[in-house]
């Protein structure tokens, strides 16, 4: 069995004008997370099996760093960052608490970005 993907995160130096981009373009709700973060509910239902949309969220980055990162979720952060540089891919962020979660971030061989969620 596979792993979900259960989040993703858009990241942009004009955060604040995406939100509003989005909202519009797909009738997301947002909503204000502390000063840089913003929560996306997609309030979403996939067409045929009837199973929930994922939600996500909206972050600053750093001027002409756009980036767009979905979230994995894996029993153990630490164990699938290590499997992910056997196969050739390399460590964005090792196992780290935000908060109340534990995340890492991973590029695959050809440098996408991919988050990990501990479920």
């Amino acid at each position: 069995m596979g792993y979900p993907v259960v989040h993703f995160e858009i990241n942009s130096a004009s955060a604040p004008e995406l939100a509003q981009f989005y909202g519009e373009a797909f009738d997301w709700r947002m909503h204000e997370d502390g000063p840089d973060y913003t929560q996306i509910k997609t309030d979403g239902v996939c067409a045929g099996t009837g199973a929930p949309g994922i939600d996500g969220g909206l972050g600053p980055s750093e001027p002409g760093d756009d980036f767009v990162t979905f979230y994995v979720q894996v029993p153990d952060v630490a164990r699938a960052l290590e499997r992910v540089v056997e196969l050739g891919g390399r460590i964005d962020m090792p196992e780290t608490e935000a908060g109340s979660v534990v995340i890492g971030v991973l590029r695959d061989p050809h440098g996408n970005r991919i988050g990990l969620v501990r479920g």
